[in-house]
């Protein structure tokens, strides 16, 4: 995505033992590829190695009740709130439809937002 630097995997690729490659230059280094998102290949003469990065869900985490991550309205007097109990009243928060994230409603802006929901780690 924008902002993330596309550099391969850490690890460095060797080349077999018999390669001729490697025999006439034996500070040669073999550099990653990137065939599609997240796959990496390195290629030689004499061998490839693939990789595939691990995934990493980098997705912006939402409460339903943390004031930071909400969607009020613009003219909600409640957008700044902090105080959980207030919160408590103020939003419905009930599953969606898929029951994979949660449909949040601010009593006082009648706004609506999903928030997913996330496996604890």
């Amino acid at each position: 995505m924008f902002g993330r630097r596309k550099k391969g995997p850490d690890k460095t690729f060797i080349p077999s033992e018999g390669c001729r490659i490697l025999a006439a230059d034996p500070d040669v280094e073999i550099p990653w590829n990137e065939v599609e998102a997240c796959h990496w290949r390195a290629e030689c003469v004499c061998t490839i190695e693939y990789y595939t990065e691990p995934f990493v869900d980098d997705r912006v985490r939402l409460d339903p009740l943390d004031p930071a991550t909400s969607r009020h309205a613009g003219e909600c007097e409640f957008a700044a709130e902090t105080d959980p109990a207030m919160l408590k009243v103020l939003l419905k928060v009930r599953d969606g439809a898929g029951r994979d994230y949660w449909w949040v409603e601010c009593g006082a802006c009648a706004c609506g937002w999903q928030v997913p929901h996330y496996p604890v780690a």
